[in-house]
Order: structure tokens, then C-alpha cells, then sequence
């Protein structure tokens, strides 16, 4: 045979045989770990050469059928696609119809500084879990699940295994000393306090339809025997029938938390409307009721009997706005005092405001945790100043008995103090 024909022939071999050799078993699936719930179904797409043979390690948890998998019951089963001697498998969990297996037994929990507390989660799998703390300058959490408490504040720790988290709100406690008293005007002079209070000089109503004009003269303000006066009258002027004042510490002095109180003596008659009050010290940049108004105490002579505490802010203001009201006997011409306890972070990490009248409790108003730290919900984690004026009319001070003026209407405050407290 010649070298050609050899040549020839052993080609011919070899494309023979490549062309009847059997490749390796391939079997390739769309996912290799898959979460139902009961009753959920999912189709598992196999690469393959061949028809594949499906199998479930526990078909009483999971079933398939040509690569349509069935969560039966809570559990995990193996999902096995077979082409000849090659196979790929599909981790498969089954939740309750409620999709949740891995829990925490708390959602919400409140903690001293310097402490530990053992996170405890249920798992209905033998999972690898991992901890993650939001805010590790408040807490820290191990890969135990035990957290440490570092400084006051808040955070959330998150468990996770894999495809499922649970959560746990932490709130760390603050540590304060006893009321420091910050500041206060004892009105002891003969003047008012220009590096404390501003004098406002407008007729614009207030925003309420008020009808008086607010003046500095000193018929309508002044201090006289430790006493600030704010005194009303009815007279023509500057085109309004009465005339009062108002001051407010914008610029000058504002507050963060802590205890606001003045000793008050509201006048009568029907028409009068005298408050005790804060706005955020941001108004003039950014408006009411964004800035933010505490209503320490407004009370309104058609309603003898009542004091009013309230809180504005965008999400509730003007007539919609928080408010309590209480009845009290000998409200008018009597000294009371009026407060509110401005706490930071007090419950669970919320702020709270709560209203004071001679020492006692009136009402109770805090942050939600929903939304924690949203101006829109809770602009009173800002500095606020202090304002004392006594209105006439509009929306709230109501129709204005003019008999009443026959006797001098005044709003006397014989003190403003203000307390805070220190973090120890």
C-alpha cells in the first residue's frame, strides 16, 4: 500500500470515529437555591442534552413534575435534575403562606448603656446567620447574635440568613443629671430685657384673623413691680380697634429640650386669647408649620375654664393640628404655672414633649418610631425660641365682648425659667 493510500485511510478512520463519540453528560439549572411559600410554584429550567429526570429529596415538602416545583409544606427538600450519570441540584425552602422563617421573639427593645442582651432568633433551618448593627457607635452586635451597648441613641440589628431577614429596633438610654436652671427673666427691672426679648410692632392678625395691632408702647408692654405686663386695649389704631403686645427671644435666646415653665395670670373676657408658646428657631428660613410651634399654654377668655396645649408641625397645624384640652377651676386672674418637659430620646429612643399645669401632668405627645427623625412628623429636635403675647379675636380668641374693657385687661408673667440636664 502506498504512503498515500495509508495517509488516506487513516483520515478516513478518525472522521469515523469523532463523529460517533458520546460527549459528557451535561445538566445545567436556572437557579440552584429557590425560597417558596406553601402553595407556590416555580419552574426550574434545565440545560440539557438529553430528557431530564426530575426527583425531590422529600415530596412531602416540595414536589416536581417536568421542573415545576410545588412548596407543600414548611420544610427544605433537594431538587435533583438527572441526564444520565450527570446531575444538578436546587436547594428548595418552603415558608408558612406567611413567607417567614427566620424571626426574632422581639421587634422593639430598650436597653441601659454598658450592657448585653443575647438576640434569640427562631429558624426553621440550619442556615449560617449574620448580624449587622445600623449604628455601631450605639451598639454593637456579635456573630452570636449578643449585642453590647455602647452610648445612648438608637439602632436597628439585623439577622440574616441568606434570603430572609429579621430585625430588631434598640434603643440605649440616656443617663442625665438632675434640672440645672439655664436661664430665666424674673422681670426685676424696670424695662424689658433687650438681650432677651424682642418686641414685635404689626398689625398682621397673627395669621389667625387676629384684631388687634401690636405695639411697644408702654401701655401695651411694660415691667413694673417684677411683674411683665401685657395689657390690651380697644382703641383705634393704625387701623385696628385694639391694640396689645407681643415679645418673643428669636435670635436671642432659644432652647433644646429641657423644662420651659412661666407663672402666669391670665386675664378675663370674652375676646381674649393669651398664650405661652415656642417656635423652631429655622422660621425665617423655612416657614410655619416646618419650623415647628409648641403651645406651652393658650387659653381663651370665652372658655373660662379651659387651657389649651398644643403642637404644629406639617403633618398636623392650624385646625388640625395636636391638641389637648383641660378644665381647671379659677384659671383667670390667678397666678398658675404653666410648663412643658422637652425630652430628648425619653422612650425607646423617641422624644417627648409633656405638658405641666402647677406641677402636673396635662398631656403627653412624642415621635412615632415609624418615623423617627422626620421633620415632617416631628420638627421639635431643633433649637425653638419663647414668645408671650395675648391676642384679640380671630380664629380661636372668638367674638370680643367690648364690655370687658371697661376693667384693664393684662396678662402678667412673673417669671420664664428654663432647666436642662446634662448627659453623665
Amino acid at each position: 500500500m502506498t504512503k498515500r493510500a495509508i495517509l488516506l485511510l487513516f483520515v478516513i478512520s478518525y472522521w469515523f470515529v469523532g463523529c460517533n463519540r458520546v460527549e459528557p453528560e451535561q445538566v445545567k439549572l436556572s437557579t440552584h437555591v429557590l425560597q417558596l411559600k406553601v402553595g407556590e410554584v416555580h419552574i426550574l429550567t434545565a440545560v440539557a442534552t438529553q430528557e431530564v429526570i426530575w426527583h425531590s429529596s422529600d415530596t412531602l415538602v416540595a414536589e416536581v413534575m417536568k421542573g415545576v416545583v410545588t412548596g407543600k409544606q414548611v420544610g427544605t427538600a433537594l431538587i435533583t435534575a438527572r441526564v444520565g450519570n450527570a446531575e444538578a441540584v436546587c436547594q428548595v425552602y418552603v415558608t408558612g403562606r406567611e413567607g417567614q422563617t427566620l424571626a426574632l421573639p422581639i421587634t422593639y427593645l430598650q436597653l441601659e448603656r454598658d450592657t448585653t442582651y443575647q438576640m434569640c432568633p427562631s429558624s426553621l433551618y440550619d442556615l449560617p446567620l449574620v448580624w449587622q448593627s445600623s449604628d455601631t457607635s450605639v451598639a454593637i452586635v456579635e456573630p452570636s447574635g449578643l449585642v453590647r451597648t455602647k452610648q445612648a441613641g438608637h439602632t436597628t440589628i439585623t439577622v440574616s440568613n441568606g434570603f430572609e431577614n429579621a430585625s430588631c429596633y434598640v434603643a440605649v438610654k440616656h443617663r442625665w443629671s438632675e434640672y440645672q436652671l439655664v436661664w430665666s427673666d424674673e422681670f426685676d427691672g424696670t424695662t424689658l430685657n433687650a438681650a432677651n426679648w424682642n418686641i414685635e410692632v404689626n398689625g398682621n392678625g397673627g395669621g389667625n384673623q387676629e384684631l388687634q395691632y401690636y405695639t411697644s408702647r408702654p401701655t401695651n408692654l411694660r415691667v413694673e413691680n417684677g411683674i411683665l405686663i401685657i395689657e390690651a386695649h380697644k382703641e383705634n389704631y393704625q387701623g385696628k380697634r385694639y391694640t396689645s403686645a407681643r415679645i418673643n427671644t428669636m435670635n436671642k435666646q432659644t432652647f433644646l429640650y429641657g423644662k420651659i415653665e412661666a407663672r402666669i395670670a391670665f386675664p378675663s373676657g370674652g375676646g381674649t386669647w393669651p398664650a405661652f408658646w415656642m417656635m423652631g428657631q429655622d422660621y425665617s428660613r423655612v416657614g410655619w408649620p416646618a419650623c415647628g410651634e409648641i403651645d406651652i399654654v393658650e387659653h381663651v377668655g370665652n372658655e373660662p375654664n379651659m387651657n389649651t396645649h398644643a403642637l404644629h408641625y406639617p403633618y398636623k397645624s392650624g385646625g388640625n393640628c395636636w391638641s389637648v384640652q383641660k378644665q381647671h377651676e379659677n384659671i383667670e386672674n390667678q397666678y398658675h404655672t404653666y410648663a412643658i418637659e422637652w425630652l430628648q430620646e425619653e422612650e425607646y429612643g423617641r422624644d417627648i414633649i409633656r405638658f405641666l399645669y402647677d406641677g402636673q401632668l396635662q398631656a403627653v405627645q412624642s415621635e412615632t418610631l415609624e418615623n423617627m427623625d422626620n421633620e415632617f412628623f416631628w420638627p421639635f429636635n431643633k433649637p425653638h425660641f419663647i414668645l408671650l403675647n395675648m391676642a384679640i379675636g380671630g380664629s380661636m380668641g372668638g367674638q370680643v365682648n367690648e364690655q370687658i374693657f371697661n376693667q384693664p385687661i393684662q396678662m402678667k408673667v412673673d417669671w420664664v425659667r428654663v432647666y436642662q440636664r446634662t448627659e453623665i
